[in-house]
């Protein structure tokens, strides 16, 4: 194998597999990085056997081969190169790597030793903005399960319609669903994606309007983004039915401005914080909303305006569940409707459906 390329090139090609590399496994090799080197083209793959990254990269190919390279310490030596073109190439398991005046020898692995995971046979195929699939995963994901007492709510559902995907997490304190239309799709298909592989599509997307493809089998899932493709296994099991647990209608309807809201409710949390619980109440009224909290040391009020239709309210929530939500949004202003102070209260746009929270009350403190 003998090739060349740019430094910056194979540098940004490994630090976008290397994220999907093994990490303490008991198959060493999955500590590596596959290089294969083909017709002017380098393919670089990290996997754990549960997620998988390839990405290709041009390069100046004059002998073909392939090779698994120590992945930690290719990756930290190909950072510190000088900012020319490298060249690489193999005798037996010796790697040869020159960059300017830097030269290095690395012991590699056999290619054939390397576990692949297997390839998707193509089943159902969704096809949608980059940037809208991008937005989804960014105000969805953050209300995946952390822990494995369900496993299934360590990953997050996605809906797949002729003409729309829905993406769902909860964690059983609080809900994300996101919709967006599709380009391209077929017939109804649910799939359940691990968070931790969402989450890794989700830093690699940008924020653009070119198409990617979400393509599935039976146990798998890829996002191809042309030159970088993404496997992930997909979750087994059924996904809690989550709409059973939805409010079919409200007692109280507030609108108010959502970066006042979260500036308020992340300065009242402070003195949440210094309690023993990080309760924040919401005293609703017909043209104000009075956010309150208390501790030992001491006490915070805040009062912001307010549009409400329906009956005044005193509710209460953990102030970082609703931060959470307020924060991936981008909207001037948010719908927050409630029933009463032990049912949820749904977080929704002014106009439209591409999104809805859900987020559980806690029992009122004293004040």
């Amino acid at each position: 194998m003998k090739f060349t390329i740019p430094t910056q090139e194979l540098n940004a090609g490994i630090s976008t597999v290397i994220k999907a590399m093994g990490n303490r496994t008991t198959l060493s090799i999955l500590e590596g990085i596959y290089v294969e080197a083909t017709w002017n083209t380098l393919t670089l793959r990290c996997t754990d056997l549960s997620l998988q990254i390839e990405t290709t990269l041009p390069a100046s190919v004059t002998e073909e081969g392939a090779c698994v390279m120590p992945g930690r310490l290719f990756s930290e030596l190909a950072r510190r190169l000088p900012d020319v073109d490298t060249s690489v190439y193999t005798e037996g398991n010796t790697v040869y790597i020159e960059s300017g005046r830097a030269k290095t020898n690395v012991q590699s692995e056999s290619p054939e030793d390397f576990h692949c995971m297997p390839p998707v046979k193509e089943e159902y195929t969704v096809t949608l903005e980059q940037g809208k699939l991008r937005s989804m995963i960014r105000q969805c994901i953050f209300a995946s399960a952390q822990d494995e007492s369900k496993p299934i709510l360590t990953g997050v559902l996605l809906e797949m319609r002729p003409e729309e995907l829905c993406m769902v997490a909860l964690d059983g304190y609080r809900l994300a669903l996101r919709r967006e239309p599709i380009l391209s799709g077929g017939e109804d298909k649910d799939a359940v994606i691990p968070a931790r592989s969402l989450m890794e599509m989700g830093r690699m997307l940008e924020d653009r309007a070119d198409a990617v493809k979400i393509i599935f089998s039976a146990t798998h899932v890829m996002v191809d983004m042309g030159h970088t493709k993404i496997t992930t296994r997909l979750l087994d099991g059924e996904f809690i039915r989550y709409k059973q647990i939805l409010p079919d209608g409200h007692t109280t309807r507030v609108q108010v401005n959502r970066q006042e809201l979260l500036d308020s409710i992340e300065r009242v949390s402070l003195m949440a914080r210094e309690g023993k619980k990080n309760h924040i109440r919401f005293s609703f009224q017909p043209e104000s909303l009075t956010l309150s909290a208390n501790s030992e040391i001491g006490s915070s009020t805040e009062e912001l305006g307010i549009h409400l239709t329906g009956s005044p309210l005193e509710i209460a929530f953990n102030s970082r569940y609703f931060t959470d939500v307020l924060k991936v949004l981008e909207d001037d202003s948010v719908i927050l409707d409630m029933n009463n102070n032990i049912s949820p209260c749904v977080v929704s746009p002014v106009q439209g459906q591409q999104y809805y929270y859900l987020v559980l009350p806690v029992r009122l403190f004293t004040a």
